[in-house]
């Protein structure tokens, strides 16, 4: 598991990089040092232009030391969420990599989940996460977090478990017209 965990780690970098390059060992964002710096004055003679030209790529606004930018409301939606769910999955990786299997603060519930269950969730976090960072469809993400959250809440139910496992009759049903 923990060759698993320190691949998984090095994916979501490799995800949240994939816009970087290096200068000098340095790493430099392409997104936000490619964008058009102005001040305030050029912001006030030519808004129009300069706001088309935010919701095409950042711009930044400098007013002394202060610097603004104005980007759109999309694009700052799925920063904000990749670095939400990187962070969850970056502090999964470590939490399973960590002596204590099983045990998460970040998703409590996987303790009702066996070893080969936890993997299989894992792989189809990283997976999915990997598929959003192209696909911006962040509810796949959550419904992956959810279902398995239910399946791990179901196991806890002997009851539900007991009827999710038991082989039903197709009399059992009725036809709803």
């Amino acid at each position: 598991m923990t060759r698993v965990v320190q691949y998984g780690v090095r994916k979501i970098l490799q995800i949240l990089l994939q816009n970087c390059v290096t200068n000098g060992g340095e790493i430099v964002i392409n997104t936000f040092l490619s964008d058009d710096v102005i001040n305030c004055t050029q912001l006030r003679n030519n808004q129009k232009h300069w706001l088309d030209r935010a919701y095409i790529s950042p711009v930044s606004v400098k007013s002394g030391a202060k610097i603004l930018v104005l980007i759109n409301r999309d694009y700052a939606k799925d920063m904000y969420l990749l670095n939400h769910y990187a962070g969850m999955i970056i502090q999964f990786c470590q939490e399973l990599n960590s002596e204590q299997v099983g045990k998460s603060d970040v998703f409590p519930w996987i303790k009702h989940l066996s070893e080969e269950e936890i993997a299989d969730f894992y792989g189809e976090l990283l997976s999915t996460f990997k598929d959003i960072t192209h696909s911006r469809n962040w509810l796949a993400l959550e419904e992956v977090i959810s279902s398995w959250q239910a399946t791990a809440e179901a196991i806890t139910n002997p009851e539900m478990l007991e009827l999710l496992n038991s082989d039903l009759d197709s009399e059992e049903f009725t036809t709803v017209e």
